[in-house]
């Protein structure tokens, strides 16, 4: 990488580090992962960001490793999310794709250390591992986690109301697309990491898998019940996503067949801005507030929207008045 192309990288992975990853985490709520929407996550990322700036070794490496223990954090939360919780069940797709955000964010922690060392980790060193740092936290960790959030995240009609056979269909689409891409991405995903391995066709294969399903994710994402600023961050996050993995397919199918393709500055210019501020940032500061929407309706309205465990805004408490029942 050119020196250029090498500080933009190193501040794309501080703005997923300091406020990405930290953002992501509040969605879920401290019940899913300790400490989450608290002040210790966007300090480790801060710590791990500085180290960037420092010549490799030990004290680079010291720096990173408020990251590798958040990054441990992330996988015991990762295990205990893919069981179903008794709270709030949530489908296989669900459990699958936020596992896969929560687990991801190691990998990148792995390679930052290694890199700060100037080690070589799998066979991999420099370029390789400085690049697998942004995509932990936005291919792996941002993408993976919106597909698990979007899957009934907007399934609400309010009790006792007619239910029009437009909305209907129209949820219904959503729906199907929002559990495509909660399957799609966690695949794509592990093709891309098996292709690093096996070679650039599987790599191809897991980078059209991952499109087609961040695209479904998008579509899904678009059809969420959002106004004003709110649909201005998702329609901005569905339009970038939408744009830069067509440019991370033209990469991959010129690594596979020697078309010329965009160079990895040009790569970083654009396919990485694109998914660091157009998606993962716009997305999620989106999807907070409608999140945060979705959570006022249960509070008014009662059962009848479903939540994502780690989104309900109170916990359940059964009534204390003898021969009453509370929903």
């Amino acid at each position: 990488m050119s020196p250029e192309t090498a500080l933009l990288v190193d501040l794309v992975v501080a703005l997923g580090l300091v406020v990405v990853l930290p953002l992501g985490l509040s969605l879920l709520g401290p019940h899913v992962v300790p400490g989450a929407g608290g002040p210790w996550w966007p300090v480790a990322g801060l710590a791990a960001a500085a180290g960037a700036w420092l010549p490799h070794g030990p004290a680079a490496q010291l720096a990173t490793v408020p990251f590798l223990g958040g990054s441990a954090v992330l996988l015991v939360a990762a295990v205990r999310g893919a069981l179903p919780g008794p709270t709030a069940p949530r489908p296989l797709a669900v459990r699958l794709a936020v596992g896969v955000a929560l687990a991801l964010p190691s990998v990148g922690a792995a390679a930052m250390l290694a890199d700060r060392g100037g080690w070589g980790l799998l066979g991999f060193s420099g370029t390789y591992l400085a690049l697998t740092v942004p995509h932990m936290l936005f291919a792996g960790f941002t993408a993976a986690l919106v597909a698990g959030l979007v899957v009934g995240l907007d399934e609400h009609r309010a009790p006792g109301a007619p239910e029009d056979p437009v909305i209907r269909d129209h949820g219904r689409t959503r729906d199907r697309a929002a559990r495509a891409g909660a399957w799609g991405v966690p695949v794509g995903t592990g093709l891309v990491l098996v292709g690093y391995f096996v070679g650039d066709v599987a790599e191809l294969a897991g980078a059209l898998v991952l499109t087609g399903a961040l695209w479904c994710t998008a579509w899904a994402v678009l059809g969420l019940a959002a106004r004003g600023w709110a649909r201005g961050l998702l329609v901005a996050g569905s339009v970038a996503v939408a744009c830069s993995m067509l440019l991370a397919v033209w990469w991959a199918v010129g690594e596979a067949t020697g078309l010329p393709h965009p160079s990895i500055g040009q790569m970083a210019a654009t396919h990485g801005v694109a998914n660091a501020v157009g998606f993962a940032l716009c997305t999620l500061l989106g999807l907070r507030v409608v999140r945060g929407a979705a959570g006022e309706r249960l509070e008014r309205e009662g059962p009848g929207v479903p939540a994502l465990q780690g989104t309900a805004t109170r916990p359940h408490r059964p009534s204390r008045t003898p021969g009453r029942r509370q929903a």
